[in-house]
């Protein structure tokens, strides 16, 4: 049975909030002077104005501990140029004892990326499990609400706020949400918003009340990792995507950077030994030098996964072709391809 209320539902919620956050300014200007044959001619050019202006966004990425030690949280987050967030996008990742029924793990769980697996267990995203991940917690501490509903309600109530305004929220301010960690999340929704290592840039056109974002795990790339892919939408147009990769990686490998706990419960009881879970994008510098290493690569990771993000951002879904790498200039990733599509399943997973 799925959830009542859908991320959708929520973000459709918000519209007001971010209206008013994002319009304020052009609103403020609605007052100019009336003209001596229509007196709402000021208030209608500005409200022209604030529809028709574009603002340039940047979609920030980046990982947290937001919640105990047994599981890694992964935070999207879309800031517009006025420095208000218009999108937010929050997943748990978790290991479950693998025989748990209906539970659908991660991409490439039953190939290669599973040997990186402790005896038993195998990794889930809650959003992907929200049923079952729900069914747990309420046999487990009572809880009464499904996890997608809390979330959903947590990333609604981020949007049209400036990061620092979510750092002195309380918990009861979020409408909606039942997790006693709301403000954990909260806090590294703004923590992420204001990093600038993993991003990509677009542009969107209005106050952005119509702005999406969706969000789907696939295997892009081969069967040893599997790819997690981020979109905010507009219509039907792609204003930017995010997309990483996870791979267990040999846990001795000098610089590497697990994802958030590898060194607590969620690896310790998760991760076979000798090997730590990582995110391509924060290893980049790490990994493309394996990469030189193992197969003559030239370009790094993040970038030629940035020049993916900047070759689909701005296009309509159903008008991208990118065939292979020599498409997109600046990637040289034989599965561009393939990252491209999982881009575009997040801009219709909404």
């Amino acid at each position: 049975m799925k959830s009542s209320l859908s991320r959708r539902d929520f973000l459709k919620g918000s519209i007001f909030v971010a209206a008013g956050a994002l319009g304020g300014a052009a609103l403020a200007g609605c007052s100019g002077n009336a003209n001596a044959n229509n007196s709402n001619t000021g208030s209608a050019v500005a409200a022209s104005t604030a529809t028709d202006k574009v603002h340039a966004v940047t979609l920030h990425r980046g990982y947290a501990a937001a919640h105990g030690d047994k599981c890694f949280t992964q935070v999207v987050v879309a800031v517009n140029d006025e420095g208000a967030i218009v999108a937010a996008s929050v997943d748990d990742y978790q290991f479950l004892d693998k025989t748990t029924a209906g539970i659908t793990p991660v991409p490439n769980s039953d190939s290669d990326f599973a040997a990186g697996y402790a005896d038993g267990v195998t990794l889930c995203s809650k959003s992907d499990n929200n049923d079952v991940y729900s069914q747990m917690m309420a046999a487990k501490a009572g809880a009464t609400q499904k996890w997608v509903a809390s979330m959903s309600a947590i990333e609604a109530y981020a949007i049209g706020k400036k990061p620092a305004e979510l750092t002195a929220t309380s918990a009861d301010a979020v409408s909606g949400a039942t997790l006693a960690d709301t403000v954990n999340y909260l806090k590294a929704i703004a923590t992420v918003a204001q990093d600038t290592a993993i991003t990509a840039e677009g542009s969107y056109e209005g106050d952005g009340a119509d702005l999406k974002i969706g969000r789907v795990n696939a295997a892009a790339h081969g069967t040893k990792c599997f790819t997690d892919a981020v979109s905010l939408v507009q219509g039907s147009t792609i204003v930017t995507a995010s997309i990483d990769d996870f791979q267990f990686m040999d846990a001795t490998t000098t610089g590497i950077v697990g994802v958030p706990n590898s060194d607590k419960s969620f690896g310790q009881s998760g991760y076979a030994a000798g090997v730590i879970l990582a995110s391509k994008s924060v290893n980049s510098e790490v990994y493309s030098a394996l990469m030189k290493a193992k197969a003559n690569a030239t370009t790094p990771w993040l970038s030629s996964m940035t020049a993916i993000e900047t070759a689909i951002s701005g296009h309509d879904i159903n008008a991208i072709d990118i065939s292979g790498p020599d498409t997109v200039s600046g990637a040289t990733l034989q599965d561009t391809a393939k990252y491209v599509q999982a881009a575009i399943s997040a801009a219709k997973a909404l």
